[in-house]
């Protein structure tokens, strides 16, 4: 049976009623291909789906006969339908059956990116610190918020079942609070799993957001090789919209415990101050016994 390609996704369409309650049931997270019958005087379509008919608020840009393609999302408290595509084939007008496995992911991800949401970390929680003068405080609490962002919670249970990992700690995952919505974190999960990126935002101290992204790269080098025989490098990119110096970006890529730190500002003042400081920053790292490959300035633009 062919498979008509699925479009851009398009806001849930929740009907006003439905057709004949006698008809099979719909089942949740199904792809159902409808074709638009007929508008009322109030300009709600009626799609025929199978052999029922719905009433949907479609907007102004549909026309009878149009054919459009669905997956139903539920009927609690109301039949409601997510809109894939439209324009498909007449003789489409067929069910589109998924795995199981396949349709949890995709029911997942769909939810998600109905509720707008980026594939990134946002830390509900308060300010992770109060002021940013301890270095090493601030290095642990932004640590904690990795390991406690929910994205490693089946590694941390397989852990707790090994008497390896705490269950106070387990508990105050996002996986373990109230009104915990999974799809909140399944489709960071398969980001980070594909890309092997993991991406933060949130508060570092009171009324100060970052955006923060790690990145773990495996690549075959002669020149920087571990103990495995492959390069293995970690990059680390900080963004601050600070008040005085404006926006500004640190990259810090650490390859085989060498570190390399790149600096970056949008005002030019911000830039000429980053290069006066830059020896005593260095004298930092080495102080810290952190050894430093580089550090310099990027020009803005």
């Amino acid at each position: 049976m062919a498979i008509n390609p699925i479009g851009g996704i398009n806001p849930a369409i929740a009907p006003t009623a439905i057709g004949q309650p006698s008809q099979p049931a719909l089942k949740v997270g199904l792809e159902y291909v409808g074709k638009i019958v007929s508008f009322d005087p109030a300009g709600t379509a009626e799609v025929q789906i199978g052999e029922q008919v719905f009433g949907m608020k479609l907007g102004s840009n549909f026309v009878v006969g149009d054919v459009l393609h669905f997956r139903f999302l539920g009927s609690d408290p109301n039949p409601t339908f997510l809109l894939l595509s439209t324009g498909a084939n007449q003789s489409a007008f067929e069910n589109v059956i998924l795995s199981g496995t396949s349709l949890l992911i995709t029911q997942l991800q769909d939810e998600a990116q109905l509720q707008g949401q980026l594939s990134k970390v946002e830390s509900l929680l308060p300010p992770l610190m109060q002021s940013p003068l301890n270095s090493q405080l601030t290095a642990a609490q932004l640590q904690n918020a990795i390991i406690m962002s929910g994205l490693f919670y089946e590694s941390h249970l397989a852990n707790f079942a090994k008497g390896k990992w705490p269950l106070n700690t387990l508990m105050k995952e996002p996986q373990n609070r109230p009104n915990f919505n999974a799809s909140q974190v399944v489709n960071k999960q398969l980001d980070a799993l594909e890309n092997q990126t993991i991406r933060w935002s949130g508060n570092i101290w009171p009324g100060q957001p970052m955006d923060w992204q790690l990145t773990y790269e495996e690549e075959q080098s002669p020149q920087t090789v571990s103990e495995e025989g492959v390069a293995q490098t970690i990059v680390s990119v900080i963004e601050l919209d600070l008040p005085n110096l404006g926006k500004v970006q640190a990259r810090l890529t650490l390859r085989d415990k060498a570190l390399s730190v790149q600096l970056k500002a949008e005002k030019s003042q911000t830039e000429n101050l980053f290069k006066q400081e830059l020896s005593d920053l260095k004298n930092t790292f080495n102080a810290n016994g952190q050894e430093l490959k580089a550090m310099e300035v990027i020009a803005h633009g």
